[in-house]
């Protein structure tokens, strides 16, 4: 509709004759000038307010990725089945470049897309892989690190060696300590359910499971077990690690040897099948070597060395761990940290082209 007064001609430069004008206060005003103030008012007005809106509704969002203050991480609300839709998120979460180093946003996905094995371009299929599985790797480890703070904490209250503590029920030996007599009920029912998820009840066994593998190896095995997330056991079931399975639902390998029942097992997201390979390494005794010397050292080139019986191909596959963490450069991740954070400025969705080319692994 026009709103302007019907005898007004724009071509002119001058008032039109009979015009009525208006009034603000003592102030004599055209109906034009008027109108276009107002209508410049009312556009700077929806501006202001669309941003004040956005900038409230960015840290609501962040705040619900956010761990803090919760045991388990809230979802990305949507399950993106593309990768440039994922590439987009992990620019707006803060997780394409990192706006503070060693800070990492915590933005969880439940799946790798569908066709990321597509991306020919393997610069940028790593670079989502990793990006993607980091604030799923630096969770999993602050749980146990927490769990084992928490261990720590009730050893150092009970009256005994810990060489010689041990939780079993058999309390009836007069050379066993007493544990439970230094603990309150909470104390004693969460050393119990954790000598039952590590399967060992010695105190000195537990504190040496009990711990976080370092996030280079997290990389670099996840990369290897799913060709940089593309693999079909990855897209199928999330499992990124192609751990076996005889009892759940899994995938049947298409290359599984005649006479041989085993499955990969199957995930409900991306960290659930984290949690399970980290529960793995710790409490399994064909690992036992990685434990122990993950309890002298903090370099993952010499952790690794206890990854021989993870791959039927033994000191190879130690190796291919080894040349993943040195020429992907993962070790820097090791002290990285997952934090909360503000929204960083937002930026514009991934625009360039994603090469695609016929499914294969990538390169080491």
């Amino acid at each position: 509709m026009n709103n302007l007064p019907s005898k007004f001609d724009p071509s002119e430069g001058h008032k039109a004759e009979n015009v009525s004008m208006m009034y603000f206060g003592k102030l004599k005003v055209h109906p034009l000038a008027a109108y276009t103030v107002l209508g410049t008012l009312t556009i700077i007005l929806f501006i202001l307010f669309s941003y004040l809106g956005l900038s409230y509704r960015v840290p609501q969002q962040i705040s619900m990725l956010s761990g803090r203050n919760t045991k388990e991480p809230v979802f990305a609300p949507e399950r993106s089945r593309e990768t440039a839709n994922l590439i987009s998120k992990l620019k707006y979460y803060g997780l394409w470049n990192f706006p503070v180093p060693e800070e990492v946003p915590p933005f969880f996905i439940k799946s790798y897309p569908a066709d990321l094995n597509t991306v020919q371009d393997i610069s940028v299929k790593k670079k989502i892989f990793i990006n993607s599985l980091l604030p799923h790797a630096l969770f999993v480890r602050q749980e146990a690190l927490q769990r084992r703070a928490k261990l720590e904490s009730i050893l150092s209250k009970i009256d005994c060696t810990v060489g010689s503590l041990d939780f079993g029920n058999e309390l009836e030996d007069e050379n066993q300590c007493p544990w439970t007599d230094f603990l309150k009920e909470e104390d004693v029912n969460f050393i119990q359910n954790l000598s039952k998820n590590y399967r060992t009840t010695s105190a000195e066994t537990l504190l040496e499971r009990v711990d976080a593998v370092p996030t280079s190896i997290i990389l670099a095995q996840g990369a290897l077990e799913s060709s940089w997330g593309s693999s079909r056991f990855t897209r199928e079931g999330n499992s990124i690690f192609g751990m076996w399975t005889w009892k759940t639902r899994g995938i049947v390998p298409s290359r599984r040897d005649e006479g041989k029942t085993h499955k990969v097992k199957v995930y409900e997201s991306i960290l659930d099948s984290v949690r399970a390979y980290h529960l793995t390494l710790n409490r399994l005794d064909p690992y036992e070597e990685f434990r122990h010397l993950r309890t002298n050292t903090d370099d993952p080139l010499i952790i690794a060395e206890g990854l021989k019986l993870y791959s039927e191909r033994g000191e190879d596959y130690v190796e291919d761990i080894k040349k993943v963490i040195i020429s992907n450069d993962l070790q820097r991740y090791d002290s990285y940290r997952l934090i909360d954070l503000d929204l960083p400025e937002l930026t514009l969705p991934f625009s360039g082209d994603i090469k695609l080319a016929e499914p294969g692994k990538a390169p080491l």
